[in-house]
């Protein structure tokens, strides 16, 4: 059983891998759609492979130990680039609930030298006082 086990979990490494290599190579997330006509019409029922793939070799196997740790890592990436888009793309002034969410995946992944980066930044986004004239 524990073979299974780990041919499983290796299977599955491989597959995210191979999804984020896909996914990497046409610049967008790799989805899959119901067969239903309805599904083809609403887009929220579009399923995220590499998350469901991530998520069922979790299931399975610790993610944060170095063999599986590459896929890990490339989970967070997918995080802080889509939160780095939403702090973009938003046309109001950035949100410091968003920067501190970005501060924590870059400490989960081991990135010190961009959190020391993105706190000093945040100093000049969110002052602690406004500056006197």
């Amino acid at each position: 059983m524990e073979t299974n086990r780990d041919q499983l979990a290796e299977a599955l490494y491989q597959k995210g891998l191979a999804l984020a290599e896909i996914e990497s190579a046409k610049g967008e997330k790799v989805v899959e759609t119901e067969n239903d006509a309805k599904a083809a019409t609403d887009s929220s029922s579009k399923l995220d492979l590499f998350e469901e793939n991530f998520k069922e070799l979790q299931k399975w196997v610790h993610v944060k130990s170095t063999r599986y740790g590459t896929l890990y890592i490339i989970r967070e990436r997918r995080k802080l680039k889509v939160l780095s888009d939403m702090i973009q793309e938003d046309g109001q002034p950035p949100k410091k609930k968003f920067y501190d969410l970005k501060l924590s995946l870059l400490e989960q992944i081991g990135w010190d030298h961009l959190v020391s980066y993105e706190k000093q930044w945040m100093n000049v986004l969110f002052p602690a006082s406004l500056p006197l004239f």
